[in-house]
Parts: structure tokens; C-alpha cells; sequence
């Protein structure tokens, strides 16, 4: 057993350099450089990117992407993926796309802990029912690829692919390095994904916690997180978001909308769960949920960031902002317009409409119709023209969402 990183990562240059000599001098140095990276604490895109940078000189490859296995085995979920100016829109096309394992083979990699070449994309997806996957991949140059499966504690976690736009470009002797790059961003993804997961889902719990005080809420954080996302995801096509609203953006607002209303641990249950309409002095206490929200993430901030790392940023600013209007009318700063986080504004989009289409202990769920009218009626005043847009644009789409989930509103 090795006892750290480094000691891991080298056992395995060392092994590789006896038993095939397969290491000169620039490549030792470029993994002696990654060790550092992981062991610095960096965010894993930036390690993925250094590795992008660092090691395509000695592997043929114009893309890295790397997909996680989720829903306790059954999805493969595009997740990370790096390029240079072959593949400029193959992250945004395919980062994101989810479908089940088992109607893939990569469950193949998955089941026998094995690497894969395809050397000819295209003649590989001949003749067959082609994979929307197989399909951007295609259409953005993909043609050849080496597959490796992530593995954490000889389980699988994800797979990682080094794809070329050359054919027949890969062979047997890549593999021994490729090895190590793929263990070390195994590592990478323990050390710097899981431990955010563990932080931010222990941030979840207390919201969650908020949440059960108030039970009218019911399922609403999971459905919020699901509407932040759609509203994200269909912002982005609007050209003045594409360059803000990438697919680590979409990610992240689906994560941090459910630490939107965190603060309310912090009110007195006499307000929180008050039946009727609050006094003027009630609503001032209630409001104060935005600030207590916001400290208690930036106490969480500062302790990451003694390591290094930031991970509650956007959640800040949507506890602190998701109560904010366009027209400067709403709190708890007043703010106005862009000055008020891209986050924040779609993150109360979502919000009011899904407490206007869910059932209340005061009130019946409103129609879908009825409380898409009244976001298209607070454009320019409550809500950002281009985010209460949406609902006229793209209604089909999120009357999709709002049917999926109208038996447990309603």
C-alpha cells in the first residue's frame, strides 16, 4: 500500500520506466508536475486542463473527457472535458448528456475494469443505430479514441477517454502511460470532487434541515434545483449568455438553488410557520433569512479557501440576492438590474414559480398557465426581461418539467 499521492503515482512512473522504459526525462517532470497539482488543492478542471496541456506531446489526443457514473450505477454522465481549438464546441455540446450505462458499451469497461481502443470512430458506429453521444462526437471530428475505466478503491467511478481527430492513431505502448495519467486523475477527482460533495452535502443538510421546519415547502428544493437548471440551460442559448452560462455554471446553479433559503434555520419558528400574513415587523424578521443565508455560507467559504480551494460563491449570491427584484424594489439591499448576480435572478424565477404552482397551507396550487402569466407579467419589474422571457420562448419545455412534477404540487 502506498501512504499518499505522491508515493502512489511514482510507485506507479517507476514500475512503468523498469518495466517498459517507456519515461524520458520531460515526461517524469510533467508527472512530477501533476503530483503537485493534486496535492496543491487546485479545482479538478484545472488539473484536467494541465493535463491537456502538459502531455500531448508524447500522446496523440485533441480531446480529454471524462464521464461519471451516478444514480447508484445505472447513468454515465458526460462530466469534465478539456480541448484545444479542434473540438471548441464538443464540451458545450456533450458536457451534461446522461443516458443509461447499460445501453452503452462502456458497460463493458465498467464490468471488466479494462481499457478500450477505437481506432476508427466511424467505421465502429457503421451499420449500427448510432448513440446521440457517437453522434456529437462525430459531428465535432471525433475519430479515434483510447477508453480507460476511474477507478477509487478498485471500484469504477467513471471512465476517461483521450480521443484524437486522426485515425488509427492509437497503439498498444500508449496504454502504460495513459495508465498513470488515468490513476492520477482518479486521485484528483477522490481528493477534490468527493471532498466537495462531502462539504457541500453536509451545507445540503442544513438546508434540508430549514426546510423541514417548514413543511408546506414539501419537495420544493428538488424541484427548484430542477427549474434553475432548465431556465440556465435555456439562457445560455441567448448569444449575450453563451461565453457566462457553461455547462460547469448549469452544474453548479442546479446545486447551490437548494441553499437558497439556508437562512431560515435561523427564524423563529412563530414566524416561519405562521398560517396568516405577517405583520410588517414579522416580514422584516423574515427577510433577514437573505443575510443569515449568506453568512452562513461565507463562513463555509472561509474555511475552504484556507485550503485553497472556493466552493460556495454562487451559493452566496443566491441566499443573499434570490429575493432581489429588477426594478430595485425588493431586498434585502434594494439592488437593481445586473447588479444583481445572474444566479440570484434565475434562482427567483424558479422560485416564484414554484411556490405559485404548488399547494400552500393559505393557498391552492396556481394553473400552470396562471403563474406562467404572472412571471411574464413581472418582466422588467420583479423579474429579468431575458430570464422571465423564457416562458414565452420556450414554453413547451418547461411545461414538460412542470407536468412532470404536478402530482407532487398539486
Amino acid at each position: 500500500m502506498y501512504d499518499n499521492i505522491y508515493d502512489y503515482i511514482c510507485g506507479g512512473i517507476f514500475m512503468g520506466i523498469k518495466e517498459k522504459s517507456i519515461m524520458n526525462s520531460d515526461k517524469f517532470n510533467s508527472l512530477i508536475s501533476l503530483i503537485e497539482n493534486i496535492n496543491m488543492n487546485k479545482p479538478f478542471k484545472d488539473i484536467l486542463d494541465y493535463i491537456y496541456d502538459s502531455f500531448s506531446a508524447y500522446i496523440p489526443y485533441t480531446y480529454i473527457g471524462i464521464a461519471l457514473i451516478e444514480d447508484d450505477g445505472e447513468t454515465i454522465k458526460a462530466s469534465f472535458g478539456a480541448s484545444g481549438k479542434n473540438h471548441k464546441n464538443l464540451p458545450k455540446r456533450l458536457l451534461g448528456y446522461k443516458t443509461n450505462i447499460y445501453d452503452t458499451s462502456l458497460i463493458k469497461i465498467v464490468q471488466t475494469g479494462k481499457e478500450r481502443i477505437i481506432n476508427d470512430l466511424e467505421d465502429y458506429t457503421k451499420g449500427k443505430s448510432i448513440k446521440e453521444y457517437n453522434k456529437i462526437l462525430l459531428e465535432e471530428g471525433i475519430r479515434s479514441s483510447i477508453t480507460f475505466p476511474l477507478k477509487n478503491n478498485k471500484k469504477v467511478i467513471g471512465i476517461i477517454f483521450f480521443s484524437s481527430n486522426r485515425k488509427n492513431i492509437y497503439k498498444k505502448e500508449h496504454i502504460d502511460f495513459l495508465k498513470i495519467i488515468a490513476n492520477s486523475i482518479a486521485l484528483g477527482l477522490e481528493k477534490t470532487i468527493f471532498i466537495d460533495d462531502m462539504i457541500i452535502g453536509s451545507v445540503q443538510a442544513l438546508a434540508k434541515l430549514a426546510e423541514q421546519r417548514d413543511r408546506n415547502t414539501g419537495e420544493h428544493l428538488k424541484r427548484i434545483s430542477v427549474y434553475s437548471r432548465l431556465l440556465a440551460k435555456l439562457l445560455s442559448k441567448n448569444k449575450k449568455y453563451s461565453d457566462i452560462i457553461n455547462i460547469d455554471y448549469i452544474d453548479n446553479i442546479e446545486r447551490f438553488s437548494t441553499l437558497h433559503d439556508i437562512g431560515k434555520v435561523g427564524i423563529r419558528d412563530d414566524i416561519l410557520l405562521k398560517a396568516g400574513r405577517l405583520t410588517p415587523e414579522e416580514f422584516s424578521i423574515m427577510q433577514a433569512h437573505t443575510i443569515y443565508g449568506s453568512w452562513v455560507l461565507k463562513t463555509a467559504e472561509k474555511k475552504v479557501q484556507k485550503n485553497g480551494r472556493s466552493i460556495f460563491s454562487m451559493g452566496i449570491e443566491i441566499a443573499e440576492g434570490h429575493h432581489e427584484k429588477w426594478d430595485g424594489s425588493g431586498y434585502p439591499y434594494g439592488k437593481a438590474g445586473e447588479d444583481i448576480p445572474l444566479s440570484a435572478r434565475i434562482v427567483a424565477v424558479a422560485d416564484v414559480f414554484d411556490a405559485l404552482t404548488s399547494k400552500r397551507s393559505y393557498k391552492d396550487a396556481f394553473s400552470y398557465e396562471y403563474s406562467r402569466n404572472i412571471i411574464i407579467s413581472e418582466s422588467g419589474k420583479s423579474f429579468d426581461p431575458d430570464i422571465a422571457g423564457l416562458f414565452i420562448e420556450y414554453d413547451d419545455e418547461i411545461r414538460k418539467v412542470y407536468e412532470r412534477f404536478k402530482s407532487q404540487i398539486i
